[in-house]
């Protein structure tokens, strides 16, 4: 079971509601992105410029970059030159130290190719001439770490190591002329902050541009989604009520009856879909009230006792002093809190452990429920939030974006944990100004 001991240091966590940090350095590195990061040649063919020549020596002059300052360091191109593989060995050293990093260098023929590219890198920067193709370079590299999955603060992070790395050469270059080296030593370091700032540009560019396209591709499915669930409920609740009537007539004859109750499961089946539909589609306003929520837990964990039962899953209930009382949405909360349920029993097929936890987590409370299933697996952590993602045979792919979307209209959160082969805990974590 995936827990929040020292076990779960090395499990996988996506977390949304808050600053992302580690989110997908530790889980995106796949071998083909790692690979294509590498194999750029293609892009240099066909560079696409999105910052104009003018607007980069703007820039250049805002962040007090002169011609001096490129003289300077085009004195240091024999120099990085020579001692060009050793920073890089140093500095993939220095990279492998980390264990969120160690999935991106784990094959050694594409760090191989990745060193090379390091290596042009950096007498790049000696190279004296920094014009619209200098730029695009940079820009590349914002594009490249953004389909990698790499979030900013890693790669950004690399410029301080390269800084400690290089001043050492600088003075050893001017080792006469220690005005000249903390001249070339502050010439470089503006150099890189020109190149952070174009990262950046690239990075969030397209990160913009996937947020806008996510956005409207959500709101017409939701739309969609709105207009086929309003037409479907009526003729099901019909259906339902003309069922429920002819189960009555058919108690005689057990295979009839056996038949009426399968389709009436479709049907409960379907409704819920619908109201998972809706409520993705059109969420309705938060009616906050004061409730007990640990009576809550346990009346939705006794609705699925008898799946339980027939699983073989043991459920387990941690409830700790001064969680006993929240303050949010009642009905909302109940739908979170069954779609994670259900997804922690539909890991289980075999039998295991639901452990249902509770804790105080300064002013708000979280609510975990961890499974003893098989995981998910690492290339589905990036999708599980995504509207209709689904590895399930009947799952409708929208119980872990409802999730999301309630916790965080909560002012919350949802973070997931998994351990391939050992389990996932799925944390609720909603502001609490309730007493007990």
């Amino acid at each position: 079971m995936s827990t929040r001991s020292e076990k779960a240091k090395k499990a996988k966590m996506v977390e949304f509601g808050a600053p992302l940090g580690l989110r997908n350095a530790s889980y995106a590195a796949t071998e083909s992105l790692v690979a294509d990061m590498a194999n750029k040649k293609e892009d240099l063919a066909q560079p696409r410029r999105v910052l104009s020549e003018e607007a980069f020596e703007t820039r250049k002059r805002f962040g007090c970059f002169t011609k001096e300052d490129a003289a300077l360091l085009a004195d240091l191109r024999g120099v990085f030159d020579k001692h060009s593989h050793e920073v890089v060995d140093r500095f993939y050293t220095h990279l492998l130290q980390f264990d969120a990093l160690r999935p991106l260098l784990a094959d050694e023929a594409v760090v191989g190719r990745l060193k090379g590219f390091q290596r042009d890198y950096l007498v790049s920067m000696a190279s004296g001439n920094y014009d619209g193709r200098y730029a695009e370079n940079r820009l590349r590299i914002g594009r490249v770490h953004e389909k990698a999955g790499l979030d900013p603060e890693w790669y950004l992070g690399t410029y301080g190591l390269y800084l400690d790395l290089l001043f050492p050469l600088i003075h050893e270059r001017f080792d006469s002329d220690p005005r000249r080296a903390v001249q070339a030593s502050a010439a470089l370091a503006k150099l890189m902050i020109l190149d952070m700032q174009l990262v950046l540009d690239a990075y969030y560019g397209l990160q913009q541009k996937k947020a806008v396209e996510r956005s409207e591709q959500l709101a017409a499915v939701g739309e969609l989604a709105a207009s086929i669930a309003h037409e479907v409920r009526n003729p099901l609740a019909g259906m339902k009520g003309a069922l429920e009537v002819l189960r009555k007539e058919l108690t005689v004859n057990p295979a009839n009856q056996e038949i009426v109750d399968e389709l009436l499961a479709q049907i409960v089946r379907l409704e819920h879909l619908v109201r998972d539909l809706l409520t993705f589609a059109r969420p309705q306003a938060l009616s906050r009230q004061l409730f007990d929520l640990h009576e809550l837990l346990d009346r939705l964990l006794r609705l699925y006792t008898d799946e339980a039962d027939s699983q073989g899953v043991a459920v387990h209930r941690i409830y700790e002093s001064g969680t006993g009382r929240l303050t949010a949405d009642l009905r909302q909360m109940e739908q979170v809190f069954l779609n994670l349920i259900h997804n922690a029993l539909q890991a289980m097929p075999d039998g295991g452990t639901l452990t249902v936890t509770t804790r105080v987590a300064g002013r708000s409370v979280e609510i975990t429920f961890s499974d003893t299933g098989k995981g998910i697996p690492t290339a589905d952590l990036p999708k599980i939030f995504q509207p209709f993602f689904t590895t399930k045979h009947r799952g409708s792919g929208l119980g872990l974006s409802i999730v999301k979307k309630i916790s965080e209209a909560h002012g919350g959160s949802v973070e997931i944990r998994t351990d391939l082969g050992q389990g996932t805990s799925a944390t609720v974590i909603i502001p609490n100004d309730g007493s007990e």
